[in-house]
């Protein structure tokens, strides 16, 4: 029997050791978990569906026995069907934490009726918005904006992100994926006008998502261009982080750190996930089971 217990001694008995930092107290601590990815089926290759209940109620205990100010689920709560939502959100309702979900592509796997309800089954009331904590803007965004799964099949916005995957196809674009998807131009204008007013208040900006943006890879968002330019742009903005890619990832690029978390559905036994202690000067992530640790330095 592989319950929340068992999960939770395997994750500590791989746990990376946290870096260590002088300053003891962060100003902003999160509890950070990708791709959960839950579904009542059977494993397929390296995904174990049905066992990401009792790693998540595992990692809801570690996160309760922490000061958190905020969990974030990156996307893919589950893998497909409207049931899925009501199983795996059961550890979820013994955190003492507020959390935020983000939207990932599976979360979007359901019938073309239910897809518009998504946002309430995961108690968005809107698709992306953020935060301010601890000399911080914490922004979530919808990286499934414009996609191919978000809406209803015949609906318009569907047929937009069709053309726009096929123009990207049409350059050679690895990225020109199903699975993925980009931010459009609404959000972006709101993402812009978001950073303008988080740097006039002296706020450090860190962006997450679903999708990825770099490095280069066939999970990336479409318009992955776009956003590394807009975040070399905008000072305030710090770090990326989101899931999507399953095996996890990592660069920085002008100053900016981009982080990948690996997903929690892969492999039978090790879990994923991790707290990001977020400092004046820095994020330092302490990952669990495939999670690595790492910190990231602001630039100056």
């Amino acid at each position: 029997m592989h319950d929340r217990r068992s999960f939770l001694a395997a994750s500590t008995a791989v746990a990376v050791a946290p870096l260590v930092y002088a300053q003891s107290k962060p100003l902003v601590r999160l509890g950070l978990v990708a791709d959960a990815q839950y579904a009542d089926i059977d494993p397929l290759g390296s995904r174990h569906y049905r066992r990401s209940v009792g790693k998540l109620g595992a990692a809801v205990e570690d996160f309760n026995k922490r000061e958190l100010d905020l969990c974030v689920h990156l996307g893919d709560l589950i893998d497909r069907k409207w049931e899925s939502f009501d199983e795996i959100k059961k550890p979820l309702a013994g955190l003492r934490h507020p959390i935020c979900h983000l939207f990932g592509n599976h979360d979007f796997d359901v019938l073309d009726e239910q897809k518009e309800k998504v946002p309430g089954q995961m108690g968005l009331e809107k698709r992306y918005s953020y935060t301010d904590k601890g000399g911080f803007r914490l922004v979530f965004l919808d990286t499934t904006d414009v996609s191919t799964y978000a809406h209803a099949l015949r609906d318009a916005r569907t047929f937009q992100a069709v053309r726009q995957m096929n123009a990207l196809e049409g350059q050679g674009r690895p990225h020109a994926q199903p699975w993925n998807s980009a931010v459009g131009p609404e959000q972006m204008a709101w993402l812009r006008a978001a950073c303008v007013e988080a740097a006039g208040k002296g706020l450090k900006v860190v962006l997450f998502g679903h999708h990825p943006v770099y490095p280069a890879n066939t999970h990336n968002l479409w318009n992955d261009q776009e956003m590394m330019g807009f975040a070399e742009a905008n000072r305030n903005v710090v770090a990326w982080i989101n899931g999507h890619n399953h095996q996890g990832n990592f660069g920085t690029k002008a100053g900016v750190a981009y982080v990948t978390l690996e997903g929690m559905v892969e492999t039978a036994e090790t879990t994923a996930y991790s707290v990001a202690d977020l400092y004046a000067d820095r994020i330092v992530l302490t990952g669990v089971g495939r999670v690595p640790s790492r910190e990231l330095v602001f630039r100056s």
